[in-house]
């Protein structure tokens, strides 16, 4: 043997530098082996979370009340005798989507650019909102 024989780790057996190499080279695979492996876990990992994630978000949004669904449909009346905005109200406005009887005459006004809400006629016609669960 030449004078760069080293021994084994035992230090039983004198090793060339190409086995010092070949034992060097195997190391550093095995530890890129096992970082490769980690990452390939962490990746699994962060997929599943995402997949998990969307899942429970569509789970969510098909869940979410239908029967709470309205629209807003807008009708065209003519206002008999005796009648005002405000027994409108008490007839075509909900709770659910407006706050008093007050804000759904205020819209009504607004949209029939009425000046004033008292003086309405019997005969005049007016365009109204109401909710509807129902798709038309």
């Amino acid at each position: 043997m030449n004078g760069m024989a080293m021994r084994n780790k035992n230090g039983t057996l004198p090793v060339s530098k190409w086995d010092v190499r070949i034992q060097a080279n195997k190391r550093r695979r095995n530890a890129e082996i096992r970082r490769n492996f980690f990452l390939l876990v962490l990746a699994v990992f962060f997929i599943g979370i995402v997949i998990f994630g969307v899942n429970s978000m569509i789970s969510e949004a098909g869940t979410a009340g239908e029967e709470n669904l309205s629209f807003k449909y807008y009708k065209n009346v003519c206002i008999g005798q005796g009648e005002s905005l405000t027994s409108l109200a008490r007839t075509y406005a909900d709770e659910e989507h407006y706050e008093n009887h007050d804000s759904y005459i205020r819209e009504v006004v607004y949209m029939n650019h009425l000046e004033d809400a008292d003086n309405i006629c019997a005969g005049t016609y007016l365009i109204i909102p109401y909710y509807s669960n129902i798709l038309k």
